[in-house]
Parts: C-alpha cells; sequence; structure tokens
C-alpha cells in the first residue's frame, strides 16, 4: 500500500509550537493528547487559540475489513445465535416442579451457571464486533482499548459460569441424599464448613483476576505500544485465573468425598478442557505478542482457535447437555416414587398372616385373615407405612 499523502500547507507553525501539535510522517497531527488524521481527504483547521476544526480522530475507519474483523464477525454471530439455547436452558432447568423449595437448595443455585452464560454471550458478541474496527482502524486506540477490556472479562465470566455449573452439581448430589434421608447431614459439621468456603475462595481469585487484568486505565497502555504489550501486572492475574480453574477440580473432588455420586456428568470435564485451553492461551498470549488479541497484526488463526473457539466450545457443551438433562426437580421427584415403589413392595412382601378359629355349629374352621382386619380394599401408601412401623414394633417385642 503506497504512503498517503501529506498535507501540510495550511498550518500555522507558531500555533503548532503553542499548542505542541506535531505533524508525523504517517500523515497524523497530533499534540500527545489529540489526534487526527492529515491526509488525502482529511483537513483539519487549527485556530489560533488552539480550537480544532474539520479533525477527524486517527482511530478513524479508514482501511477495510480482513481476515481479524472476518473472524471476528464469525465469532459474534455464533455467539448470538447460540443465544436462544442457554434462555431455554434457563427456562427448562430454572423452573420449579415441587410446592416446596428449601432453603439450603434455592432455586436460584441452579440458575447462577446459565446467568453467567448469558454475559458469556453479550461480550462475545461485543468483542466480535469491535474486533472489525481494530482492522479497519488506521492508528488503534478506542477500538483496541475498548475490544481489550471487554475480551479480559470473557475468561473470569466463563470461569464462574462452569463454577457454578460444577458446584450445583454438588448441590444437586447432596439434595438427593437429603430428600432420602432429611437427618442424614448436621448444619455445622465440616461439610457444611467446607460448602460455605469453597465458593468464597473461588470468587476471591476470581476477583483478583478481574482486578488484574480488567480494571485498569486501558488507554494508557495503549499509548505505550499501539499493539498493547501485557504488563507483569497482567501476567500475574492470569496466574490468578489458573488458580480459579483449579479450584474447580478440588470442588469435584469435594463432592466425590462427601457425597460418592455414581459418575461425573460428562459437562464438567468436556466444559474444563476448554476452559482450560482458555487459560493456558491467556497465560501463552502474555508472553508472545503475536498471538495476542491485543495485538492488531497477530496470527488471526491463532487468535480464532486460542482466543474464540474455546468460549463457543463451552456455550456449545453446557446447552447440548443441558438440554438431554432433566429439571432437578423432576429427578427427585422420580426418586421419590420409585423410593415409595420399594417401600410399598417391602410391605406387602412382610404382611403377616395370622390364623384365627370360628365356630359355626359344631364345626370349627379356620381362615386366614391380615392384619389389620378391614374391609377388603386397596390400602394407601400412608396406611401401609403405618401398617409396616407397627410390624416392625410388634417384632421387637
Amino acid at each position: 500500500m503506497s504512503s498517503p499523502v501529506i498535507i501540510n500547507s495550511n498550518y500555522n507553525d507558531t500555533v503548532l509550537q503553542d499548542y505542541g501539535y506535531e505533524l508525523y510522517g504517517n500523515g497524523t497531527l497530533s499534540n500527545g493528547t489529540d489526534c487526527y488524521l492529515s491526509f488525502g481527504q482529511f483537513l483539519p483547521f487549527i485556530a489560533e487559540n488552539g480550537t480544532v476544526f474539520n479533525g477527524t480522530v486517527c482511530d478513524y475507519p479508514y482501511y477495510g475489513i480482513k481476515a481479524r474483523g472476518a473472524v471476528g464477525l464469525v465469532f459474534a454471530t455464533l455467539a448470538i445465535l447460540l443465544l436462544p439455547a442457554s434462555m431455554y436452558n434457563l427456562r427448562r432447568h430454572g423452573a420449579r416442579h415441587v410446592q416446596y423449595e428449601h432453603k439450603r437448595f434455592r432455586l436460584i443455585g441452579r440458575r447462577w451457571q446459565w446467568y453467567w452464560l448469558f454475559l458469556v454471550h453479550v461480550l462475545s458478541a461485543v468483542a466480535g464486533f469491535l474486533s472489525i474496527d481494530i482492522d479497519r482502524d488506521y492508528i488503534q486506540g478506542t477500538s483496541l482499548t475498548a475490544y481489550g477490556a471487554i475480551y479480559s472479562t470473557i475468561l473470569p465470566v466463563c470461569l464462574a459460569s462452569v463454577w457454578e455449573m460444577t458446584r450445583h452439581w454438588g448441590s444437586f448430589e447432596e439434595r438427593r441424599r437429603f430428600e432420602a434421608d432429611p437427618f442424614r447431614y448436621r448444619h455445622n459439621d465440616v461439610r457444611s464448613k467446607v460448602h460455605l468456603f469453597m465458593p468464597l475462595i473461588f470468587y476471591l481469585f476470581g476477583f483478583l483476576l478481574f482486578l488484574l487484568t480488567v480494571l485498569r486505565n486501558w488507554g494508557l497502555l495503549i499509548q505505550v505500544n499501539s499493539t498493547f504489550i501485557v504488563d507483569n501486572r497482567w501476567k500475574a492475574g492470569v496466574f490468578f485465573g489458573l488458580i480459579a480453574w483449579l479450584i474447580i477440580f478440588v470442588q469435584v473432588g469435594v463432592t466425590y468425598y462427601y457425597y460418592d455420586p455414581a459418575k461425573l456428568p460428562w459437562k464438567i470435564p468436556l466444559c474444563l478442557v476448554g476452559l482450560g485451553a482458555l487459560v493456558a492461551y491467556s497465560i501463552g498470549m502474555s508472553f508472545n505478542q503475536t498471538i495476542s488479541p491485543f495485538n492488531a497484526h497477530a496470527d488471526v488463526l491463532a487468535v480464532a482457535l486460542w482466543g474464540y473457539l474455546p468460549v463457543i466450545y463451552i456455550i456449545v457443551v453446557m446447552n447440548v447437555c443441558g438440554h438431554y438433562q432433566l429439571n432437578d426437580d423432576l429427578i427427585v421427584l422420580k426418586e421419590k416414587e420409585e423410593r415409595d415403589r420399594a417401600t410399598t413392595r417391602a410391605v406387602l412382601e412382610n404382611v403377616v398372616v395370622h390364623d384365627t378359629k370360628y365356630s359355626s355349629g359344631s364345626d370349627e374352621s379356620t381362615m386366614d385373615t391380615f392384619y389389620p382386619t378391614q374391609p377388603q380394599r386397596a390400602y394407601t401408601t400412608a396406611e401401609i407405612k403405618a401398617f409396616a412401623k407397627a410390624n416392625m414394633r410388634d417384632a421387637s417385642t
């Protein structure tokens, strides 16, 4: 591409010197704070008081869309197209099918994973669209800084979504055992304290990741280098993200230790793989600028495969598994029905048959009767349970 034609004949050297403006070889006019294009059709005018008229900022979308913007557009489009699936799963798994909601297993607990996933959708769509302007901007500025802040938020939000999915799985395993035996667990034991502190520890490291990589002055970083080379603060932040990722594995171990579930849902290891790729990419691009999404000239394939694909992968896995999984309340009701049927079978198999005699004239006859003696009819589940308790008391005496 040929160099732009520099237009510099309309400037007063004294005005430029008084207000610190300098005309650079790339066709930009800047005083270190403000920057304007000054070539071709761009003709800014600086008044004697330093006011700029007809100025076009340096991050004007001058070029056409290129590979980086096209990949970002695909990323944003997929995030938007998959949003209805997440909304469907929120409605499917967030609905209540029981009359009573126990305070230890609130409905909001199973919804949090989908709330965080909604935010992943939004951040992915915004970051994808902003990458279009990274391709088009003449000088990197607002688009790259906004993209950096938005994209950096995706990692802690993905961590939170997968964490809530894993934590809820453990909570549901506890609920299944609680429904079978409400007096099985105490409220003030070590187990309950572990469940209290695990989320606090995870969100502590998640907040540190967010604090060090997102909550910062992005404008100052872009001024140092237009491609944005991450600093030591960023590198420390992504290692906190690695710790948060490892805490999810600890949560899986805690669930196995206390509840010994029959199997681990496939969605958890699958999502941990995708999340691990995202964490590894965040660490890798901290030391390798050529694959960094904050570099306007980075390797597009690396950004697509390591920066975008794991996010879409996590969204797809959570939604596919959510589609085939039943609502928690329906599973609990089904297990309760199975326990009632098992109790009924056990009672009917242990009904005590007694021999009684009655006389009719001179003949004596015997007949088998069931206790309690009632007219022949179908007994309710509650009655059968009462008969079973009575039989157990009689057997113990």
